[in-house]
């Protein structure tokens, strides 16, 4: 059992569980076992939390398109669906609802209204913010432009802020990003703004960055942390101190990044054919093949620095949060977060430091205090693996069964819904 604190593994575990949480955890020759339990036999398998992504866009990927179109309340919860049948129990969407569908769908779910196990909780940071472009869509998401706000001075930022705060999102989410030199984005006066309004109204406030000077300018201002990790030329000693001494955190954000590097290997995994069919995995390969050399080049040099990034803000002792950046491009729900996990143990991050990374931090992050490690008093979300990830990460991906609130999930149900192959 991987208790998910980065504490050593029990071996001969044995979990007690009444009425979805755990009363009691330990060794099995220690721990008393009341007559009347009902007994569930993993033996000779391995056990850890439900992962916890603070980082998805909901509801827009369909097959291998990622487009406004798809968007909609029934593709919004079959993503958390997906998620679930990985053992992915939360995440977060950051900025791209559309019309309120992440709100209602989070608020049902708190109220009890929409209280279905085989569906992730939902946190959303309802609608982003970011500098418009005159001409063009702003520098937010590349599939999402109109979802976002706009925002060119600070008092329209923090109207922007009051905005959203209305709908009574999760967090605060806005973009500093040029897109390579092709949209706007806004100065420090603006996201100073936008950080302090949040922070009035009692709101984490989150940036999406890539470049060195932005990392360092929005935790001067205050932001909570960083959406990603600094790109070429990489974090540097001070942005490192100021994390470290705000208290900031920062996600990882590698995989997306890093589906070029791979070759196109991984798209024949049997646990993503589970859920994503032949003609969607070959038309995410067909993109890939499309990549000129000097593109895989570019892109390998690039992930390289990602990889030294992420050793370096994790001696630097600045918090690291799994992120899948999962529903765009080749991010495909709930295995994204199995593929981001395999690639921060691969930079050099311990495989029980990048499992409480993926498992009890981001849930503190969000407040859930009563989830992300398999601890007294906490729900009983877990996974049952046929392989032990601390001999090989990878093995997260062998999944057995996935338990939430003690009970197990019946994924070949949701496994049945998910693509036409599945329906022959």
């Amino acid at each position: 059992m991987i208790v998910g604190d980065g504490s050593e593994p029990i071996d001969d575990a044995i979990l007690l569980v009444r009425d979805g949480l755990m009363i009691a955890t330990g060794r099995g020759p220690v721990l008393a076992i009341p007559d009347d339990a009902r007994r569930v036999d993993l033996s000779g398998k391995n056990i850890m939390p439900t992962i916890v992504n603070p980082h998805i866009h909901a509801g827009y990927l369909k097959g291998a398109s990622t487009d406004a179109a798809n968007f909609s309340r029934e593709n919004v919860l079959d993503h958390l669906r997906r998620f679930v049948y990985y053992g992915v129990s939360v995440v977060q969407s950051l900025g791209t609802d559309r019309d309120g569908v992440e709100i209602a769908i989070r608020d049902e779910q708190r109220a009890g209204t929409l209280d279905d196990p085989e569906l992730a909780l939902l946190f959303s940071a309802s609608n982003g913010i970011a500098a418009p472009t005159p001409g063009g869509g702003n520098g937010g998401a590349f599939f999402a432009p109109e979802a976002i706000l706009e925002a060119s001075t600070p008092d329209e930022a923090r109207q922007r802020v009051r905005e959203i705060v209305a709908k009574n999102p999760d967090v605060i989410k806005f973009w500093v990003d040029d897109r390579n030199g092709t949209k706007q984005k806004f100065g420090p006066d603006v996201y100073t703004a936008i950080i302090d309004e949040a922070h009035r109204a009692g709101k984490k406030a989150i940036a999406h960055i890539y470049e060195l000077e932005d990392a360092k300018g929005v935790v001067r201002a205050g932001v909570d942390g960083t959406a990603h990790m600094v790109r070429s030329p990489g974090a540097d000693d001070e942005l490192l101190t100021l994390m470290r001494e705000s208290g900031a955190f920062v996600f990882t954000s590698m995989s997306i990044q890093k589906m070029m590097v791979d070759g196109d290997g991984w798209l024949d995994d049997p646990a993503l054919a589970e859920t994503v069919d032949a003609e969607s995995r070959q038309a995410i390969r067909a993109m890939l093949g499309q990549a000129t050399p000097e593109i895989v080049t570019m892109m390998t040099n690039n992930y390289a620095i990602l990889e030294a990034g992420l050793r370096q803000y994790v001696d630097a002792g600045v918090t690291v949060l799994l992120s899948g950046d999962t529903g765009v491009l080749s991010q495909f729900p709930g295995f994204a977060e199995h593929r981001e996990l395999e690639s921060m143990v691969q930079a050099g991050m311990p495989a029980l430091a990048a499992i409480k990374s993926a498992t009890l931090l981001p849930a503190q992050m969000l407040g859930l205090h009563d989830r992300g490690s398999l601890e007294i008093g906490k729900r009983a979300d877990f996974l049952v693996l046929d392989g032990n990830p601390l001999d090989d990460i990878s093995n997260t991906r062998k999944i057995a069964d996935v338990y939430v609130a003690g009970s197990k999930i019946d994924r070949t149900k949701l496994k049945a819904t998910f693509t036409k192959e599945q329906h022959v």
